[in-house]
């Protein structure tokens, strides 16, 4: 398994690569350190100018420099790529290798906000057929990835989800969490009612459970999203996972509104994954973002 991570020589850069360095090291996967560099405008480029190279130049320094950030018990390449735009460039070198997610950081503002979503990682969002994974603001290399939530309603639409998220437990050996954010006046009259949802869900799911003791279910529940998303516990040593918004095309990203509000305050890296994104599809069967063998040390 190889994970993308989108690099730049900037905090964000650097928070993709230490959340790719804690992902490579949690599930057992290899990392394709990338950086774009956008192609030149001919119309802009002054004759016989060698911007260009010079460009080149310290992109290799930076990526030369990313090295060491990496530790060398890990697997990993170094590419500087040139496309359209970074966005262009990561997704053309996720689906050439093969990739089981793409890594990218935030914005470089974004101010108290844990994630702030940049040009590139707002495009990757509504475009990408590869899993895309979200840096927190400062996230560090010093975790390990112990638990995997899942972003589910209790409506049939998140069955897909429920059962890629039974078959990641399956996969890895580590705890799954299904978590539904209930929003609204009576939002506490209607968790409990929500958990009964998800549990009937789980009992639907084609994908049975090898070892029950690894699923549990928690329901956040507050006036808005963002209040929801703060009643509920996040482990620094977990990841949230979250589909796409109807509004995508099958096998595509398209970041709801509700994922997008769940951003704003959420601590922990996110996991987009495109529109039924499920066991036996495209993508979960194949190369599923969290692999297809136990985790490494588990």
């Amino acid at each position: 398994m190889r994970y993308v991570v989108g690099y730049s020589p900037t905090d964000r850069g650097r928070d993709a690569l230490n959340l790719g360095v804690v992902l490579a090291r949690s599930l057992g996967a290899q990392l394709d350190v990338v950086y774009v560099l956008k192609n030149e405008n001919p119309h802009l480029a002054a004759p016989r100018s060698n911007f260009g190279s010079i460009l080149r130049e310290q992109a290799v320094g930076w990526l030369e420099d990313a090295q060491y950030l990496v530790p060398t018990d890990l697997t990993a390449r170094f590419h500087l790529r040139q496309a359209e735009s970074t966005a262009a460039g990561l997704m053309e070198f996720a689906e050439a290798t093969d990739a089981g997610a793409i890594v990218v950081g935030g914005a470089r503002t974004g101010g108290w906000l844990f994630h702030s979503i940049g040009a590139a990682g707002n495009a990757l969002l509504h475009r990408s057929r590869t899993p895309v994974i979200l840096a927190p603001r400062n996230f560090a290399s010093d975790t390990d990835i112990e638990q995997i939530d899942c972003a589910v309603s209790p409506e049939i639409d998140s069955i897909s989800l429920v059962e890629e998220a039974i078959a990641t437990a399956n996969r890895t050996g580590l705890k799954v969490r299904l978590v539904s954010l209930i929003e609204g006046a009576d939002s506490a009259a209607a968790a409990s009612e929500a958990e009964v949802g998800v549990r009937e869900l789980i009992k639907q799911s084609s994908v049975a459970l090898e070892k029950p003791e690894l699923l549990s279910v928690t329901v956040g529940h507050g006036a808005t999203v963002p209040d929801a998303v703060q009643s509920v516990h996040w482990s620094p040593q977990s990841v949230l996972m979250a589909g796409s918004s109807k509004l995508s095309q099958r096998g595509e990203l398209f970041l709801s509104s509700n994922t997008a509000k769940i951003l704003t305050h959420l601590p922990i890296p996110l996991v987009v994954v495109p529109r039924d994104y499920s066991p036996g599809r495209r993508g979960s069967s194949q190369q599923p973002w969290t692999g297809s063998i136990p985790v490494v040390g588990k």
